[in-house]
């Protein structure tokens, strides 16, 4: 149930970032509410290395929210670190495609992989996540390739591209790579390529 519970905090609070984007002309309302996040999240961090016991209460009482984490940060600074460089940094269209594909993407991965996954490789993943996550990548790639406009091709590779990050990040934080790794390759295929 925790994982519910965590994963439908993500959406709901992750699906914010692209749809502000999205709808306004600039990036600059995204990125203050990311730095705004990121100031009540940073003294969490502090405490989280500081006062691991007080972290723990906070862990205990968030009802699956927090979760354990083991990492130099939490997967939801890396994730708010990602969010505001994607935003900053590539075109628009390029952003919020790979925010999506992050944001559905892992959590299609990480709730059929727990629940069926059966083939795993790489420290716990597993096939059937993965597939999830291609899957899931591709049906929002259909979705909004053309509203943003993003060349098909640069959509369908950045699909691929987004699940093989996923299934192969295993020491850095895949709230941080998967984003900003496909938003990379999404970035130079479109200028470079289409």
């Amino acid at each position: 149930m925790k994982i519910w519970a965590r994963k439908t905090y993500r959406i709901g609070v992750g699906i914010i970032f692209p749809l502000i984007y999205a709808f306004t002309p600039s990036k600059i309302p995204a990125e203050m509410l990311i730095a705004y996040l990121l100031g009540i999240m940073t003294p969490i961090e502090v405490i989280r290395k500081v006062a691991p016991g007080f972290y723990k209460t906070l862990h205990d009482h968030s009802r699956g929210i927090l979760k354990e984490e083991p990492g130099f940060i939490m997967g939801t600074t890396a994730y708010l670190l990602a969010t505001f460089f994607i935003i900053a940094v590539f075109t628009k269209g390029v952003a919020i495609l790979s925010l999506l594909y992050l944001l559905f993407g892992d959590t299609a991965s990480t709730i059929i992989g727990i629940r069926w996954g059966r083939l795993r490789f790489l420290k716990g993943k597993s096939v059937e996540g993965s597939l999830a996550f291609l899957i899931t990548c591709l049906v929002i790639g259909f979705i909004f390739f053309k509203p943003l406009n993003v060349p098909f091709v640069v959509m369908l590779i950045g699909a691929f591209s987004a699940t093989v990050i996923e299934a192969v990040t295993i020491r850095l934080d895949d709230n941080f790579t998967v984003g900003v790794g496909t938003a990379i390759i999404m970035e130079l295929l479109l200028r470079y390529l289409v």
